[in-house]
């Protein structure tokens, strides 16, 4: 009686082959879908984030033009990008109101000091503060504020 045989294996099949490169393919597919879902989630996140400082800003323009206060921001260095104070000066004390943000950093090239006047409705200088992402650093957007007291969100700068 001859000893059996056994078929040596040496390659794949194309079957086998087949399969492999659909599972990697669906995975591949995944992970493009929720990497471009993350980037559309951070982007929206960021936006909500200068659309609510801008409606700071504005506010509290509004405010100090009915009360006849004038105030200034303060801009002052912080670990994640700078921090904004609106300081009012009116009846000989101070307040303080500090804006701060939760999931994006503020950037700022210019003056450390605007001053808004009630009385003119103007901010002087005009500034434009860049609200990006502490997590991407190219989702980013501007907060424009005109010297006439005119405030609002752009893509670009």
């Amino acid at each position: 009686m001859k000893g059996s045989r056994k078929l040596k294996r040496e390659a794949f099949t194309l079957i086998e082959i087949l399969c492999v490169l659909v599972i990697v393919a669906i995975a591949a597919t995944t992970l493009a879908l929720t990497a471009q879902d993350s980037d559309a989630r951070e982007r929206r996140l960021i936006r909500n984030e200068a659309r609510d400082f801008c409606a700071w800003i504005k506010y509290r323009m509004a405010k100090a033009a009915r009360e006849g206060e004038d105030f200034k921001f303060l801009l002052t260095d912080g670990a994640e990008g700078y921090a904004i104070r609106a300081i009012w000066l009116a009846g000989g004390r101070l307040k303080n109101e500090t804006y701060s943000f939760s999931d994006a950093a503020l950037a700022y090239e210019g003056a450390r000091e605007l001053y808004f006047s009630s009385r003119w409705f103007t901010l002087t200088p005009a500034a434009t503060f860049i609200v990006k992402s502490k997590r991407k650093r190219d989702i980013r957007f501007f907060v424009t504020v005109s010297a006439a007291g005119y405030a609002r969100v752009k893509d670009k700068p």
